[in-house]
């Protein structure tokens, strides 16, 4: 009988014994577990590029990062003059080719170098200046109609016209509303150089 309650003992003592054991060991993994985690926090991260940048900062040599606000203007670009007449109240567009002292300037320097217009679009391959003017745009026309073909008169500042075009386009061709139109004492009023090649184009 007492042989049994001690083999009894000592089985529950081992039992105790692995489970406290077990309870350490586990402990030990969390601990190693939680090192590994910090020194991976802790480790500095690197590649290529943050090599190369220190080795350019260590030579001395100036590094800077690319920013998409440094757009400049390229040598095909095209300049577009927009000027606002108060008089009549139009716009026309004027088409530039770029200056060279434009080429790979930035938008904030395009804004010092034309202080008195406004910037109204800026892109590597377009610039838009705005400005507003007193008086009349002076590119106000008049189509006619003279020995049944289209004349353009230039309307002046005082009313009066001049002429500006003799065409070689025959007005009998024209479209019945038109025709009727260019043979009126006003004829049809066209405003801006765009505007005019535009409705000649679709009269010829």
């Amino acid at each position: 009988m007492k042989e049994k309650i001690i083999v009894g003992i000592i089985v529950i003592i081992v039992f105790i014994g692995a489970i406290f054991t077990a309870v350490l060991i586990k402990k030990e993994q969390n601990q190693n577990k939680n090192n590994k985690l910090s020194s991976v926090e802790n480790e500095a991260v690197t590649d290529e590029c943050t090599e190369e940048y220190e080795l350019l900062a260590k030579s001395g040599e100036n590094v800077k990062p690319v920013n998409s606000s440094d757009e400049k203007v390229s040598s095909n670009s095209v300049l577009i003059l927009k000027k606002y007449y108060k008089e009549c109240k139009h716009t026309i567009n004027e088409y530039v080719e770029t200056p060279p002292e434009l080429v790979n300037m930035t938008q904030e320097e395009v804004k010092n170098e034309y202080p008195e217009w406004e910037l109204i679009g800026f892109s590597s391959r377009e610039v838009t200046l705005y400005k507003e003017f007193e008086g009349s745009c002076g590119e106000h026309f008049s189509l006619k109609e003279e020995d049944g073909k289209v004349v353009i008169y230039k309307v002046l500042a005082d009313g009066t016209e001049k002429l500006y075009e003799k065409t070689e386009i025959i007005t009998e061709y024209l479209p019945l509303t038109d025709l009727l139109q260019i043979q009126s004492e006003k004829g049809i009023q066209v405003f801006g150089k765009e505007e005019l090649n535009k409705v000649l184009e679709d009269f010829e």
